[in-house]
Order: C-alpha cells, then structure tokens, then sequence
C-alpha cells in the first residue's frame, strides 16, 4: 500500500512539473500550423538574463588598455534562477581615440518553474534543457571631441550583439542580431574623484513577431563614479524603451560595481537589480588580467 502510494504521488508530481504538446496548445492558443517559434516571445520581460541585456553606461572615457577578464555572474528570480560565466576583452586600436571590447556568455545554466516555462512559451522538445550558450557583443569605442576632455568628456559607442546563443528554443535568447548607438558622458567634479555619467542612444533588434519584424527603442542611464587610489566605484539607474506596447520590451535597472586595481590585476564586484521588466536580482564576482597600460 505504501508503495502504491508513493508510485502515485510521484506520478503526480511528473504530472505537474511536464507538459504535452496539447497542453502547450492549449497555453500558446497554437493554430495548428505555425511552427513554435512564431510563439517564443522575444522580449526583455520573457527571456533569460542574458538574452538582451541593458549595455553598460560608460563614463565618457575609452578604455585605452589591453585586458581579459572573467566573471561568475548568479540571477535569482521567482521562476528563473540562472548561473553563468561572462568573459571580457577590450584593445584599443588608437590610444586615447578608438578601442574595442567584447562580451560573451559562453556558459548558462538554468533552473525554471513550470509556471514560468509556460509564461515563456517553452515549447515540450525544449522543457527539459537546463544548460546553453549566450550572445557576444562587440563594441567600437570613439572618443569624441577630446579638446573638451576637461569639461565634460564624450563617447561614441557602436555596439553589435552577434546571434550565437543557442538557447532560443528554451526562451534563453532571441536568436536574431542586433546593434545598438550611444553617446555617453562624464562630468567630473573638481579634486573629487567623483564624476557625472549618463548615456544617450538607440537600441535595435529583431523579434518573433505576425506584425513587426524589429523592435526599436531609446536607450539612456544616468549615474555616478568615483574613482581614486585604484579604486573605482560606480552606480547608476539604465535601460531602454521599446516602442510596442504591452510587450515587455522596456528593461530597466539599478547597477552598483566595484573594481579595485592591484597591479596587473583588477577585482570585480557587481550588483545589478531589475526594477522594470526585468524581473532578477543579480550577483556578479570576477577579475581582470591588465596585459597592456
């Protein structure tokens, strides 16, 4: 009897933690016809964390070494709890005027509720997967109006999110490019330390979509840094707004990032919380290898 019992009570919690193709049917309203993908919402709101981030607020400053770096970063959410490792690089081609750098997730894994796996669309050949890869991003880096550098420094960012992950089935990413143009500054205050940064600029990408191909939005941050005695302390509210309405295309979040240089070396301490369609708390732990001043 006991046995019986047990056999039953997991065959209800299978029951409850799968799901058929009918009941994906049922959730998604299928046609019959389309092909799941036309499903997958390909939205900041309905991704994973790493599927369209919020760029970084630069302070207006190119970085003008060579350095990698490596970080683990840890997302915590009500239905979604990812682990990842996010890798760096950045070289400047033209000291002080041009440099470049990249970002790449090249490891996620992933636990996700049933109720979240259906809010996403997860389709059932995918509702298993637990691990993938991300997207890199490449950015182009100008310094701009450089004889205004004691005032207010500017940066022109071009930015370009390549569609490498392979987590789209899973709603881990959107499978699509995109690019992004900012202008950020640094206002910095006299024998402080402490500087004003913001950031102003245009994000793209493609979506899964009967009615639009591309989702277009502004993208902006404001915050501040202070950096002194090999340290470098940063915090700031960014994020971008999406033109489509209701879609859960306008991500906005607080950042809080700590860097502490010890030589050829650099430690990495961030803080990143979602407060608009963006529904994690993250954790991100790190360090940076200084190959070249």
């Amino acid at each position: 009897m006991r046995i019986c019992l047990v056999l039953i009570s997991f065959l209800l919690w299978i029951s409850a933690n799968s799901q058929t193709l009918a009941q994906w049917s049922q959730v998604v309203n299928w046609d019959g016809v389309s092909h799941w993908s036309r499903y997958i919402r390909t939205f900041p709101a309905y991704q994973g964390p790493n599927a369209l981030p919020v760029p970084r607020l630069g302070n207006g400053l190119i970085d003008s070494s060579f350095n990698i770096g490596a970080s683990g970063n840890f997302h915590f959410s009500n239905g979604d709890n990812t682990q990842n490792l996010t890798l760096y690089a950045n070289y400047c081609l033209v000291k002080g005027f041009i440099s470049m750098d990249l970002v790449w997730v090249p490891y996620e894994h992933y636990t996700l509720t049933h109720a979240m796996k259906e809010e996403r669309h997860i389709s059932p050949q995918f509702y298993y997967d637990k691990e993938g890869e991300g997207e890199l991003h490449l950015n182009t880096n100008f310094q701009v109006l450089k004889r205004w550098e004691k005032y207010i420094r500017l940066k022109l960012r071009m930015g370009y999110r390549f569609p490498s992950g392979s987590g789209f089935g899973a709603a881990r990413d959107v499978d699509a490019p995109g690019y992004y143009f900012d202008l950020s500054f640094g206002k910095p205050f006299k024998n402080s330390g402490l500087t004003w940064t913001g950031m102003l600029g245009f994000y793209s990408w493609q979506i899964e979509s009967d009615k639009n191909n591309q989702d277009d939005a502004i993208l902006f941050g404001t915050g501040l840094e202070w950096n002194k005695n090999n340290w470098k302390l940063q915090t700031n509210i960014a994020g971008y707004i999406g033109y489509l309405e209701n879609s859960g295309d306008k991500p906005v979040v607080f950042r809080f990032d700590v860097q502490k240089r010890i030589k050829n070396f650099g430690l990495i301490l961030g803080f990143q919380q979602g407060l608009h369609d963006f529904a994690f708390s993250s954790m991100e732990t790190g360090v940076k290898f200084y190959i070249k001043q």
